[in-house]
């Protein structure tokens, strides 16, 4: 019926391996479902650690995230096909069309939500510290410590505008 709601807590391991996701812990699940008359509104938070690689020293490190959830299921669209060889023709989606799909029988699959929420909180720069630096730099020389980044070390200096002439050739 409508406004009926459903809470769920619990705790599942899962894998997205097809993504290169590794988490490190289940994933805990705690939503709340309402039943809106044309939708399934889900909303909540997952929480789960990721193994990830730090952006600057290369390390994987465990990265926690906690994340708010505001999703809708429905029906699957219908689609409308002419008799033109069975072809069908173009609808115009609207706001409401966005949404994930239930089954015929009603069963909500939260995996593919759940993945696409980890996928697009992971941050584009994950650091393993605030203060992670550049494995063999030196900051107050500004000089590559390291001998095997010592070629990377003298490319950004050829990169650097220098009035006109570049070092090294």
């Amino acid at each position: 019926s409508i406004g009926a709601e459903l809470k769920v807590d619990q705790t599942e391991k899962l894998k997205f391996s097809d993504d290169n996701l590794d988490l490190t812990s289940p994933v805990n699940v705690k939503l709340k479902f309402v039943n809106t008359g044309e939708t399934i509104l889900v909303t909540g938070s997952l929480q789960t650690t990721v193994g990830i690689d730090c952006c600057r020293c290369l390390k994987v490190f465990e990265l926690p995230l906690n994340i708010k959830v505001e999703e809708e299921y429905g029906r699957p669209l219908p689609r409308k096909c002419g008799e033109n060889g069975g072809r069908c023709d173009e609808v115009e989606l609207k706001d409401h069309d966005f949404v994930f799909e239930m089954s015929e029988n009603n069963i909500i699959d939260l995996d593919e939500a759940i993945r696409q929420n980890l996928i697009v909180n992971l941050p584009i720069k994950p650091l393993c510290s605030k203060t992670c630096k550049l494995p063999g730099y030196a900051a107050k020389t500004g000089k590559t410590v390291d001998p095997r980044l010592e070629k990377l070390g003298r490319l950004v200096l050829l990169a650097r505008p220098s009035g006109g002439r570049s070092e090294g050739g």
